[in-house]
């Protein structure tokens, strides 16, 4: 038999299966559309690139790059990183690339994935923020804060003067100003199965450039992770991994992801910092193209504001290690200026 015509057929008898088991239709919807896209991925005619055509290829790349370089600024849609820092190594991401972000808990990673999407937002992109965790309220306060130097325990307190009411009014006019945007996807409870599924529709839609995603960690375990993997969330959290990858390099969209230190990479001195700090550190740093490591060093009230950052894995180019400073009663973090 045909070689696809095999898998078909292997498709065909696994959604009777399914069916057959009774499981849950939207479970079924979510699985399907993951497997297409993964058959699509393994398509033989994309996967061959002969000596020839390699040339040609680069060739194609080069003129693309002259294109960008040739076309006013005003009029690009850029992937740059929001420091200076961050662009002296890590080139802008490609298509299709997953980006892994990562920290010891309550250190600052949110603060991080919201700087980046904001920044590509204003960069002409339309950004998809995907948030298992924080509440919509939350975000938009955390929003205002970063962007006003209001801090959120004044807002909430419900007594803001008309100082800092012009303030927020200005902010929001600048902010929609903006050639790009965020979309804002609140995804408490859901598997990566589903949340992947809204993202195609996103995609296909034309409403999604590059996809922020916090965290990795909180998303559900779906029946069929719960059927292979039983208890394992390291299994279940590869596998989210291996999702997200796919969808990447299938649609073209770069992913940044965050995703959780373990506990002894919480407590391991900056100087001995790796990815094995990373919560089932293998698969997750295996399938990113990059990686980037956050450590705040523990003091008497709480964590030191300046933030030791290491690019640990980058197929891009360099890696190595820089210091940045965290505001995070504002939510900011930025460089440390020279001669400080």
């Amino acid at each position: 038999m045909n070689p696809e015509l095999a898998q078909f057929e292997a498709l065909g008898k696994d959604i009777l299966r399914r069916v057959m088991a009774e499981d849950d239709p939207e479970e079924i919807r979510t699985w399907l559309g993951h497997t297409i896209e993964r058959l699509g991925a393994g398509e033989s005619e994309n996967a061959l690139l002969t000596w020839p055509e390699s040339f040609e290829l680069m060739d194609r790349v080069l003129e693309n790059y002259k294109t960008l370089a040739n076309t006013p600024e005003s009029l690009r849609r850029d992937l740059s990183w929001p420091w200076k820092s961050w662009n002296s190594i890590i080139d802008a991401p490609e298509e299709g690339m997953l980006s892994l972000i990562t920290a010891p808990d309550g250190q600052g990673k949110t603060i991080y994935g919201e700087s980046i999407a904001e920044h590509w937002a204003k960069q002409k992109n339309r950004v998809v923020f995907v948030h298992y965790e924080l509440n919509r309220k939350l975000m938009m306060l955390r929003r205002t804060s970063r962007h006003t130097g209001i801090m959120v325990r004044d807002m909430k307190s419900g007594k803001l003067n008309d100082l800092q009411l012009e303030q927020i009014r200005k902010i929001k006019s600048k902010l929609l100003s903006w050639e790009g945007y965020i979309s804002y996807l609140h995804t408490p409870g859901w598997t990566m199965e589903q949340t992947i599924a809204e993202l195609r529709k996103m995609n296909a839609d034309d409403e999604c450039d590059v996809i922020v995603l916090d965290y990795l960690e909180k998303a559900s375990a779906s029946n069929r992770q719960l059927k292979l993997f039983g208890t394992n969330t390291y299994q279940r959290e590869a596998d989210n991994v291996e999702q997200l990858k796919n969808f990447a390099e299938v649609s073209g969209i770069p992913i940044v992801m965050i995703a959780q230190m373990s506990k002894a990479g919480k407590q391991t001195g900056f100087d001995n910092v790796n990815r094995t700090g990373i919560r089932g550190a293998g698969e997750k740093s295996d399938k990113a193209n990059l990686v980037v490591m956050l450590k705040r060093d523990r003091i008497e009230d709480g964590y030191s504001n300046e933030v030791d950052v290491l690019v640990d894995k980058n197929t891009m180019g360099g890696t190595g290690t820089f210091k940045q400073l965290m505001q995070p009663e504002y939510f900011r973090v930025g460089d440390i200026a020279k001669g400080v």
